[in-house]
């Protein structure tokens, strides 16, 4: 798809509705169903969720108070459709991947944090840990491509997470946690406001010695954020949050020497640690008839040291991301009809200069700058043909400039310096239709993009020792389609279905086979990804909630040469079951969950030769008590401690190499919230 026929495609999503009824506009009725669940991840501005035209699940504050989850990874893997691929068992490297895109699945997911982009622009992902649980109001999945609306990286889903915004009224939580493996936690937040501003400030230092050897975690967080109501049509926010930590990296074991003992670590000095800051500043201004301007600036600075003893090896990287992103919402009656559009631009800038020692002692060796700069421009529109019939179409082009450059730590001079250009298209058209009170069906079909990452840019040529340019490296893209009916069977009883289908050409992965090492990045000609999604939640009197899911997903290679073999890392078969128990007596609450996770193929082995991964299945359970303004709780997880690997490789040298994950665990707590 070029730049014309984007800048046309953009052009009729504008024209469409006047084209289509050419009378007067009226003013914008709100006659349609309604339901309580809103987000604003499926529009980038607040929607009903039975209007989207996708598989949309929201994770609140009471799922998130009720589960024995210690980190965001934690959570999202019961939810259908997503594979979790914790590496150390503390949530610091952790894979998550929404419609099984495996080891490429962290830059195949988009990470929005209050729509501030946390997607890191070379291969280290998104640092799930840099968010504490207790700070976030709410977490909004959007399970298939959202790249019209955040452009790159969204091409598996939309993962928004959004923290609690301060209000008025006076808000006091202190809490600590307790658990296996030495894990302590302590947090304070406050919040309150006067008038037309109101604050909030959050802390919390959270540790554990980990389940392996050398599988240490200590981190502190910080927060604020303030809004100020200027107007009645004007508001200012102001936000901010600094997180630190230091980690050990356990690294993996062969199977003989897991049996052996599958807490050793055979790395034991190997460590790393992060600072990560932002600042982020915006307005929403209401402009009456002429509907709203929402802007955010932002900048984020990421410093991140790894030792990487064991290979005689240290890397630092400093990473400043600027961002601005203003977008306009316009809402208004188009003959009657009501129609909603959003237009808006990302402006990114990204800078990260990499540091490289050698030997011992350690000897400054590398000395690289990448820049990457980002423009995305987008429509998306949102038009009732009936009152219960809504037609989406939205369109985006984004461009994104490289330099990258490397220099000699010895003399200075260049042995790398280039620039690249690269431009992508995506378009979204859904159809969804409001049958009956609380229910609807919808058809929509996209297409994605992904840029290639710094790190698959360039690569180290074994021969010359020495960075050089992937050049052969393109863009990846996708045609997907999806259909999914979410039906209320009563009030209390609701279940949805999704069917889905994604056909990816280049699809950028990396092939161990060329290089005698790690291999090289490159694209695969073909691949698709297909399955369906099914969820329920059953309500049975006052008491007893049932929940499950169930996700097929079925990931291959359509061309040469791994033609007809499953994408590596990509269960087939994935299911919760589960159900939770409140009010036996006033405040005490009981739950439990039922997790099975298939087998799927080691990382690295597209040829499928080496033996998969086995399947496993854990039960987390929790008994919690509320009384006035206190909360208590008590879990375990993985009960009837199954013996198991989240993450394994098909290693050259090696063989199979796991990384084993956590036994049966407790964990315990009690907050004090006023």
């Amino acid at each position: 798809m070029n730049k014309r026929a984007c800048i046309f495609v953009m052009a009729a999503i504008v024209s469409f509705p006047c084209f289509a009824y050419p009378e007067e506009a009226k003013k914008a009725r709100d006659s349609l169903v309604t339901m309580e669940e809103v987000v604003v991840t499926g529009t980038r501005s607040e929607e009903k969720v039975e209007r989207i035209p996708a598989n949309v699940t929201v994770i609140d504050q009471e799922e998130i108070r009720n589960s024995n989850a210690k980190n965001i990874s934690e959570l999202l893997r019961t939810e259908e459709g997503i594979a979790v691929r914790d590496w150390t068992g503390n949530g610091k490297q952790v894979e998550v991947d929404l419609r099984g895109f495996g080891e490429s699945a962290p830059s195949s997911v988009l990470v929005p944090v209050d729509d501030r982009r946390v997607n890191q622009i070379d291969l280290s992902g998104v640092d799930w840990t840099q968010i504490p649980l207790d700070q976030i109001e709410r977490i909004e999945i959007v399970r298939g491509t959202g790249a019209v609306l955040y452009g790159d990286n969204a091409v598996g889903g939309v993962i928004n997470i959004i923290t609690k915004t301060p209000s008025d009224r006076f808000a006091l939580s202190v809490g600590a946690t307790l658990g296996s493996y030495s894990r302590n936690k302590e947090y304070v937040s406050v919040s309150g406001g006067q008038g037309l501003l109101a604050g909030s400030f959050y802390g919390s230092y959270d540790s554990t010695q980990g389940y392996r050897e050398n599988n240490d975690y200590r981190a502190k967080d910080a927060g604020g954020k303030i809004v100020y109501d200027v107007a009645q049509f004007l508001s200012l926010n102001l936000s901010g949050a600094y997180h630190a930590d230091d980690f050990g990296l356990p690294g993996y074991l062969t199977r003989a020497e897991m049996n052996a003992d599958r807490r050793a670590s055979q790395f034991p000095l190997d460590n790393g640690s992060t600072t990560d800051g932002y600042l982020k500043s915006g307005f929403d201004l209401a402009l009456g008839d002429f509907g709203n301007l929402v802007a955010d600036i932002s900048y984020r600075n990421r410093e991140t040291d790894t030792d990487w003893i064991s290979y005689g090896f240290i890397q630092n990287s400093v990473i400043d991301t600027w961002s601005l992103t203003p977008r306009y919402v316009w809402t208004r009656a188009i003959g009657g009809h009501t129609n909603k559009l959003v237009a808006g631009m990302d402006f990114y800038w990204t800078d990260q200069d990499t540091k490289s020692y050698s030997g011992v002692p350690a000897l400054l060796t590398g000395l690289s700058t990448v820049e990457k700069d980002s423009v995305g421009l987008y429509l998306n529109n949102e038009f009732s043909i009936l009152e219960n019939l809504i037609l989406s179409l939205g369109a985006r082009y984004e461009s994104v400039d490289y330099w990258l450059n490397q220099r000699d730590p010895f003399t200075g001079l260049n042995l790398l310096d280039t620039t690249i250009e690269e431009s992508e298209c995506a378009y979204t058209a859904g159809l969804t239709f409001l049958y009956s009170q609380k229910s609807s069906v919808f058809v929509r079909a996209n297409r994605s993009f992904r840029f290639p990452l710094t790190d698959e840019l360039v690569e180290f040529d074994q021969s010359t020792f020495t960075q050089v340019i992937n050049s052969d490296l393109k863009p990846q893209t996708g045609q997907h389609y999806e259909a999914g009916v979410k039906h209320y069977f009563t009030p209390g009883i609701q279940g949805k279905v999704t069917l889905f289908r994604a056909q990816i050409k280049n699809e950028i992965f990396l092939d161990p086979t060329p290089k005698p090492f790690w291999g090289t990045n490159e694209n695969h000609p073909e691949t698709l990804h297909q399955g369906f999604e099914v969820g329920t939640t059953i309500k049975l009197f006052s008491m007893l909630t049932l929940f499950g899911n169930y996700t097929y997903d079925k990931a291959t290679f359509e061309a040469p040469p791994f033609e007809g073999n499953d994408i590596p890392a990509v269960p087939r078969n994935k299911f919760n079951l589960g159900f939770r128990l409140h009010d036996l007596v006033p405040g005490l609450a009981f739950s439990a969950i039922y997790n099975y996770v298939g087998s799927s193929y080691l990382v690295s082995d597209q040829a499928n030769q080496v033996e998969k991964l086995d399947a496993y299945s854990t039960v987390d359970a929790r008994l919690s008590y509320s009384w006035k303004w206190i909360n208590s709780f008590f879990g375990v997880n993985n009960l009837f401690n199954e013996k198991y690997s989240q993450y394994a490789v098909a290693s050259k040298s090696l063989g199979p190499v796991f990384y084993p994950s956590p036994e049966r665990n407790w964990v315990g707590g009690i907050e004090i919230r006023y």
